[in-house]
Formats: structure tokens, sequence, C-alpha cells
């Protein structure tokens, strides 16, 4: 008997939680279950995080023309989510016939160049290991060894069309319905976006419908500063990034800025994976392009983090950058590079929830004081 009405709430969760973790362990087991379910998650998970990200990116165009009066009029809802959705499909447009060409011009030249590449990386890592410099630091190295290894992860980069042609040919017909399925979802995001907080209020009894109201604009706007953020700052890098790559000569400059501005969505880490495929390259030519390759990128992160990150995402976050490589090493290792993408927006939403938790409770108790 647990005669404290407090602990008793506390051992009937606590219950709760114990018989509800067993039942998905148990569920868990039959695969013939899980498995109907697991491939419906992860058709609806790309297309539903895609949109999602798309209508944080928008929803500033979107709410900057609802501002717009005419007459004494503001702009209706709907037409102005025509004409964000309009004006987001002619800037998809643009790109594609300004950096398509150009990208799959790289990539054919790229596919075509992959022996001689390969044989480029074999010669650069052959030279490092017979380098006096190397020879001076006395490590112990066995070059046959590391001479095996790069030759047989260079012959599996040469037959990596030919051995993943299904997997190429199931990537495109998943990419296809991701193209006609996105754009369809964001528009119905854009269009009953307004909804759902009062959808969420409904599920809640009607004495804390100020506060979740309170609390939903809270998250609402946490995700919004954060996304609409990397968005500016992946569009930033991936294009200075390419232009240095322009400037100091080195090849697949447009395609290896594309890569630097995409991985730059993981905070701190993501920098240093981008510049690994352009250092690649730049090792098939010299040392002096590797060099110019790390100066562009030291540049460019430079300006971004003393200009274009303080002022589009600011401190809004109030996250200690050791707190986020915390994140993004457990995220990594339990979820991979989805996961490190999206702990970052999912730790911040959950510290808004109980920061405001935590204020309701303070602000509870001094009313009844």
């Amino acid at each position: 008997m647990i005669p404290n009405p407090k602990y008793k709430n506390i051992f009937f969760w606590t219950i709760e939680l114990l018989a509800l973790s067993l039942l998905i362990l148990i569920v868990s087991r039959f695969d013939f279950l899980m498995k109907p379910i697991s491939v419906f998650i992860s058709t609806v998970f790309v297309p539903l995080i895609v949109a999602g990200f798309l209508y944080y990116v928008l929803k500033p165009v979107l709410t900057l023309l609802k501002k717009i009066t005419v007459k004494g009029h503001k702009m209706p809802h709907q037409l102005a989510v025509i004409i964000t959705f309009v004006l987001f499909l002619a800037v998809i447009a643009g790109s594609l016939i300004l950096l398509i060409p150009t990208l799959v011009a790289e990539i054919t030249n790229l596919i075509t160049a992959l022996p001689e590449f390969a044989q480029n990386v074999q010669r650069f890592v052959t030279d490092l290991l017979q380098s006096k410099w190397l020879s001076n630091l006395n490590l112990s190295i066995d070059v046959d060894e590391v001479k095996g290894a790069v030759g047989k992860y260079s012959a599996s980069f040469l037959t990596i069309t030919a051995g993943t042609l299904g997997s190429a040919v199931s990537m495109i017909t998943s990419v296809t319905i991701n193209v006609v399925t996105i754009p369809v979802v964001l528009f119905y995001m854009l269009s009953d976006g307004d909804r759902l907080l009062p959808a969420i209020q409904k599920l809640f009894p009607v004495r804390f419908a100020d506060n979740v109201k309170e609390l939903t604009l809270k998250m609402d706007k946490t995700i919004e500063k954060y996304i609409s953020g990397q968005a500016i700052e992946m569009l930033f890098v991936g294009v200075t990034m390419a232009v240095g790559y322009l400037i100091i000569g080195e090849p697949y400059a447009w395609l290896l800025g594309v890569i630097a501005g995409i991985t730059n969505i993981v905070p701190y880490i993501g920098p240093w994976i981008g510049v690994i495929p352009a250092l690649i390259v730049a090792s098939t030519q010299s040392w002096k392009q590797m060099l110019l390759v790390m100066i562009v990128m030291m540049v460019v992160q430079q300006l971004d983090g003393n200009f274009i990150y303080p002022n589009v995402i600011g401190k809004s976050l109030q996250i200690h950058p050791l707190t986020i490589m915390i994140l993004l090493m457990v995220a990594g290792n339990l979820w991979g590079i989805f996961g490190m993408i999206l702990i970052v927006p999912m730790y911040a939403v959950a510290r808004t929830v109980v920061k405001f938790a935590i204020e309701m409770r303070q602000l509870t108790k001094e009313s009844l004081e």
C-alpha cells in the first residue's frame, strides 16, 4: 500500500511505462507485424521530413505575403499560399536550368576519369609513404599493407557503377516518387499549417488551452528559426565553396560545392565531411592544391561563423557547443547521418518543452502561495 498520493501516481505511471515498453518489445519480435510498419514509416518519413524542412524555409515568405495590404485589405491566406508555392517552383526550375547541366557534365567527366583518378590516388599515397618527412617521424607503417588497402578500395571504386546498377535503379525510382510526393505534401502544409495549432489545442482540456498555445508557438518559432537559418547557411556555404574552388582551379567545383553545402546541415562536423571529397580530388594534383582547398574551407567557415550564423541563427537555440558535439556523437552512433541532422532541432524543441513545463510549475506554485 502506498499512502502518499504523490508516490502513488509515480508508481502508477512507472507500471504503465514498463507495461508499454514490454508490449513494444514483444511486438518488435514479430517480423510479419513490424516489416510492413517499418516499410510504411520509411516510405512516409522522407517526404514528410523534406516537406517539413521546406515548409519552415518558405514560412517567412508566406508570413510576409500575408502582411501585404491592398486598399486596406490583407492578402487572403490561400492566395499567399499559391504565390509562395509558385515562387518556390520558379526558384527550383531556375536552379535546375542553371545548375543541373553543369552538375551532369561534372559527374559524367568524373565517371569517365575514374580509372585515371584511382591511379592518381594510388600514386599520391605511394609518394606520401616514401616521403622523407614521414620517414623522420619513425612511424611503424606497413607500406605494402597500406598500398594493398588503397588498391583494394580503388578497385571497388571503379566497379561501383556496374555492381550497384540495381540499387541505382531502385534509388532513381524512390527519388522520382519523392519528387512527385514532396510538392503535394508541401502545398497542403502551407495551406493548412495554420489549422494545426487549434487542432492540438482541442486535444487538451480547456483550462490548458492558453498554455498549450504558448508552448506550441515557442516550439514553432524554435524550429522555424533553426531550419530557415540552416537553409541560408547551406546556400551560402555551397555557393561560396564552389566559387572558391573555381578560383583555385579545383576540378568538379560545382559538384563539390553542392556536397559542401548539403553536409553543412550537420553542425561543426559537416564542413569537415564536406571538404573530404575536395581533398581527395586535390590529392590527384598536388600538395599545393590540397592546401588551397583547406584555405578556401577555412575562409568560408570564418565568413559563415562570424557573419552568417550569428545573424540568421544567432544564439536563439542557446545550446553549448560541447552539448552539440555530444548529441552528434550519440545520434551518429545510434541513427547515422539522419540522426546527426535531426538531433539538434529535436533537442532544442525538447528543451523548450521542459523549460516551459518548469516555468508553468513555478507560476502555479507562486499563485497558490
